[in-house]
């Protein structure tokens, strides 16, 4: 610990697509530990992804203990805790609160024939989503349980997303979050909350009566960290637990975006594209804007990617053992050896496009039944090639998104980026010169969790609030400017990686309606 830090601390709680973090941040943002732990996730079928509560718990308890361990401070340094997590991954909980089974996970969209009938009703709800109704998102989730489980939909007498569930376990008071319930409920502050004619019409009249009363926005306090979680995990009990949101929102935070103006880049398993702005819009081939999602007063506009990082992590662990065994022999991590590797092959992958709808696209498009896709293959395309043409298919995924968001009017003047992978130069080299905007990366690269370290100095009172936290604590490490060259020569394969989708969605739905009939 340096001699700049000194305490109150902050216990901030990132429960991610693959492991639970809990990092120690003193008030100028400088993280001083951090700890975690990893959970399995289940895939019983093609789409469909779940996730145990018992394994969050155990492994929640196991990060903060060894983020505890790894520091000397005593539990009354800390002064405050909050936690965010993935959204859209729902738990429903019988009247006792226990667990009904496991969770949906956001990226579970097995409700995509829910999806579409909802967006077909047209309510005007669905001004969150002109492109298309996510089957990520809560009413389609809700649906398919209602018309496939119905004994455990009967049985749901509280539905939490993950960050609540965190809070409930750590204070005992069940509550939603105003930053996960706007973007992926449907709940619309300036027309008064919940919209109950709109769920009387897609068949979930019975819904609001599973959901908590008390809807709390970011930095709000939910309690006091109960007696019994306060043993588990080794703190004092009576620590002001913050209400916190979901990861890559409370991320941008962590990024110091919180003016019209700045868009953050949350990179983790998926990416988040989020802005500010000062005005409610709506445009197709985005989501929003979602008014005091995050800042009172502000509208979230949001873009995203389903699957990125987790691409790079499925090429490594089906194709990366030699690769594995080579960066062993060498010394050095696989992702290392990979990157050094694709820094070789020029900018286009010697003619790979690759798609990154791997578990559908979130936007432009919102269609759960797209997939991923490689084409250009020949006997010459080697890891190398491969591994380059997944990452630069992400970072035309991000430039679609960022051309639709130009093409309503909406100018991003600031791109700041944090996550894993940002620990990659090539990758953000990569994304500058795709882009052709320079790319902003955080000191702090574990931005939600600086965000919800963020959320707790607020909720702790030691910040009147977000933004003054935020100026304070967030800071700007690194930049990567584009290469106009390479950013000319990018735009070809831009257009044909937008062709792809264009010439397989159709062949991409016939394929879905297969494997929706073979597993009946």
């Amino acid at each position: 610990m340096s001699g700049e830090q000194r305490p109150p601390y902050l216990l901030a709680i990132d429960a991610g697509t693959e492991a639970v973090k809990a990092g120690l941040f003193d008030l100028h943002g400088q993280r001083v530990a951090i700890g975690a732990r990893s959970y399995p996730t289940y895939f019983p079928a093609p789409g469909w992804a779940e996730q145990d509560p018992a394994d969050w718990w155990n492994s929640l308890v196991g990060a903060v203990q060894d983020c505890l361990r790894s520091v000397n401070i005593t539990p009354d340094a800390i002064a405050g805790v909050s936690a965010d997590a993935t959204t859209c991954t729902l738990m429903p909980l019988d009247a006792s609160g226990s667990p009904l089974g496991r969770a949906l996970l956001w990226m579970d969209v097995r409700a995509a024939a829910q999806a579409q009938r909802i967006f077909a009703s047209g309510d005007p709800a669905l001004r969150y989503c002109l492109a298309g109704a996510n089957a990520e998102w809560m009413p389609p989730k809700m649906l398919w349980l209602k018309e496939n489980e119905p004994e455990r939909y009967a049985a749901t007498a509280a539905l939490l997303e993950l960050t609540d569930w965190i809070a409930y376990r750590l204070t005992g008071r069940l509550t939603l979050n105003l930053n996960t319930v706007t973007q992926r409920w449907f709940y619309y502050t300036p027309g008064g909350g919940w919209p109950l004619d709109f769920f009387a019409a897609i068949g979930l009249h019975d819904l609001i009566q599973k959901f908590p009363v008390d809807i709390l926005p970011l930095g709000s306090v939910v309690g006091e960290l109960s007696a019994e979680a306060a043993r588990e995990l080794g703190l004092r009990p009576g620590i002001p637990v913050a209400a916190g949101g979901g990861d890559a929102f409370v991320g941008l935070l962590g990024q110091g975006v919180t003016q019209p103006g700045d868009l953050g880049v949350v990179m983790g398993s998926s990416n988040v594209l989020s802005a500010l702005s000062t005005e409610e819009m709506h445009f197709p081939g985005v989501f929003g804007s979602f008014p005091d999602a995050v800042i009172p007063g502000l509208n979230l506009v949001e873009g995203g990617q389903v699957s990125t990082g987790s691409i790079l992590s499925w090429f490594k662990r089906n194709f990366g053992a030699g690769a594995a065994a080579d960066a062993a022999a060498r010394g050095v991590s696989v992702y290392q050896l990979l990157d050094e590797e694709a820094a070789q092959v020029p900018p286009g992958a010697e003619g790979l496009i690759a798609l990154d709808y791997f578990q559908g696209n979130r936007t432009p498009h919102t269609d759960s039944a797209a997939r991923g896709a490689i084409w250009g293959l020949s006997l010459q395309s080697g890891r190398a090639q491969v591994f380059r043409a997944l990452m630069e298919g992400i970072a035309y995924g991000m430039e679609d998104i960022l051309q639709t968001f130009r093409a309503h009017g909406f100018h991003v003047e600031r791109i700041i980026a944090s996550g894993g992978a940002t620990h990659s130069p090539l990758f953000m080299q990569i994304y500058a010169d795709v882009i052709g905007q320079p790319l902003l990366i955080t000191r702090e690269p574990e931005a939600s969790l600086l965000g919800s370290a963020i959320v707790a100095a607020v909720g702790a009172g030691l910040y009147p609030d977000l933004t003054t936290a935020a100026q304070a604590m967030v800071a700007i490490d690194k930049e990567y400017a584009p290469d106009p060259q390479r950013h000319s020569e990018y735009a070809f394969y831009v257009r044909q990686y937008q062709d792809t989708y264009r010439q397989l969605r159709e062949l991409m739905r016939k394929m879905n309606e297969k494997q929706n009939q073979k597993r009946g």
